[in-house]
């Protein structure tokens, strides 16, 4: 008897109106439209990703997001700033279709330092990593037509010394 209770417990039965739509129908509906921007975006964050790999950095979130901002990639390795020490890094990510015009890199404005510094914050108050150390990078990628993507990596791009306390 108690195996039929919790068989009814984990599937209950729901009545639904012949006009409600079927899940299915719900998902399809709520389907996301992906702008050029946005594929664009995607397709260098993975490109970065693949670069980091080749690299031999871990990567431990994607698109990482709290109330106050998002890290586009975040990546561990050991021994990389300091000896026996992991340093975790935030990446950002910017993306350009064309060569001409301004760098990619130029666009992280101190609005978006102040959101992945508040981004550092929470990641660091909720993952344990005793005696890490934190940096953050951008990842500057030009995907131009009938050319092969460009990747720039800027280590150490910005300072987080005031808000820590460092």
């Amino acid at each position: 008897m108690k195996e039929l209770n919790q068989h009814h417990t984990r599937f209950p039965r729901v009545r639904r109106h012949p006009a409600q739509p079927v899940k299915s129908d719900v998902w399809h509906a709520q389907k996301r439209v992906l702008t050029s921007k946005m594929r664009t975006g995607c397709s260098a964050e993975n490109l970065v990703i693949w670069y980091l790999k080749q690299h031999n950095w871990t990567i431990c979130a994607k698109n990482y997001q709290t109330r106050r901002g998002e890290a586009d990639i975040i990546a561990s390795k050991m021994n990389e700033d300091l000896k026996g020490y992991p340093t975790v890094t935030f990446v950002e990510v910017k993306s350009r279709t064309t060569t001409h015009g301004l760098a990619p890199e130029i666009n992280v404005t101190q609005t978006k330092r102040k959101k992945i510094i508040s981004t550092m914050r929470h990641w660091i108050g909720t993952h344990e990593y005793d005696k890490a150390v934190y940096r953050c990078d951008i990842a500057a990628v030009i995907i131009a037509r009938h050319k092969a993507p460009r990747i720039q990596y800027f280590k150490h791009a910005f300072y987080i010394r005031e808000a820590f306390g460092w």
